[in-house]
């Protein structure tokens, strides 16, 4: 009950905050933005059909069942990959080391509250804010194809409830992420542009220099066409499959095309089941993203001098 008493306050001063009113801004502007742009598109998906989905910038490929609604939600998560890591890095980041600098830790501690009730409650009034956040994108886009006299159908509306409980999950490792950069650096200011930084490089710079990376370590290239180009170019796919798979926008991406994957012999949905089976290590790798960071938060935050 602690816990959840310190989450509910911060989950009204984050919403206050003009940090967060910005945020969701932008990212509401910016869906409507899009949806717009693709009123015209949606009209012509009279005859849903799989189509071939390529994210290289995250690593991932793969087969779509393109319905009105799932091309909307989409695209609406796989932009929410940049603005969900940055909502979820700016959140925390300074959750638990500007309550020490202005000194309103020690008064929180004064009452009969432990500090594990402290951090807990952050983390869960922050991943509060999030699912808000979250829903919001969530509604918008089906009010609009609703507005726009767009048909809907059950199964697109199922998966995408699947796609937001994904996104939430993603979300939360960047609010993991910048909890832990709060418990290990002392100002507040610093801990945020770490974390924000992060978040950036992780979903819009760390892809595009993964092929680099790749090739670097793919070594010297042979010449075209001979066995050992061949050899080379296994290599040079392996270290970039290798490379993509520590970032955690990989598996969310690859998660999300793997909710609505299609199958072109029936022109429907693969079977959900099947489809997360297959995803089934990308799903452990973004909940050990999300558990590992605030592990070593909760241990940092627990024994730290909070003079």
């Amino acid at each position: 009950m602690k816990a959840l008493n310190i989450a509910m306050k911060e989950l009204y001063v984050s919403i206050k905050s003009k940090r967060f009113a910005i945020l969701l801004s932008i990212y509401v502007l910016l869906l409507l933005l899009l949806s717009y742009s693709l009123r015209d598109n949606l009209s012509e998906l009279t005859s849903p059909s799989v189509e071939n989905l390529s994210m290289d910038l995250f690593g991932v490929s793969g087969e779509v069942f393109a319905t009105p609604l799932s091309t909307m939600l989409t695209l609406n998560f796989t932009f929410f990959t940049v603005i969900g890591a940055i909502l979820g890095a700016s959140l925390g980041a300074d959750a638990i080391n500007k309550e020490i600098e202005s000194g309103t830790i020690k008064t929180l501690l004064a009452h009969p509250v432990y500090r594990d009730g402290v951090i807990n409650g952050k983390f869960l009034g922050n991943a509060f804010v999030l699912a808000i956040t979250i829903t919001i994108g969530y509604v918008v886009t089906i009010a609009f194809l609703l507005i726009n006299g767009t048909p809907l159908d059950g199964d697109s509306v199922f998966r995408g409830f699947i796609a937001f409980l994904l996104t939430f999950l993603y979300s939360l490792v960047f609010l993991s992420f910048s909890i832990l950069f709060s418990t290990l650096l002392k100002k507040p200011e610093t801990s945020m542009l770490i974390s924000i930084g992060l978040a950036i490089f992780l979903t819009m710079i760390y892809g595009l220099i993964v092929s680099l990376i790749a090739q670097h370590l793919a070594g010297e290239v042979p010449p075209y066409g001979t066995p050992a180009f061949e050899i080379w170019e296994e290599t040079f796919k392996l270290w970039e499959q290798r490379l993509h798979f520590i970032n955690p926008a990989h598996h969310y991406v690859a998660l999300i095309i793997a909710v609505f994957a299609g199958d072109r012999i029936a022109n429907y949905y693969a079977p959900l089941g099947d489809s997360l089976i297959l995803m089934f290590n990308n799903l452990s790798m973004l909940l050990t993203f999300l558990l590992l960071p605030f592990a070593f938060a909760y241990v940092r935050f627990m024994t730290s001098d909070l003079r």
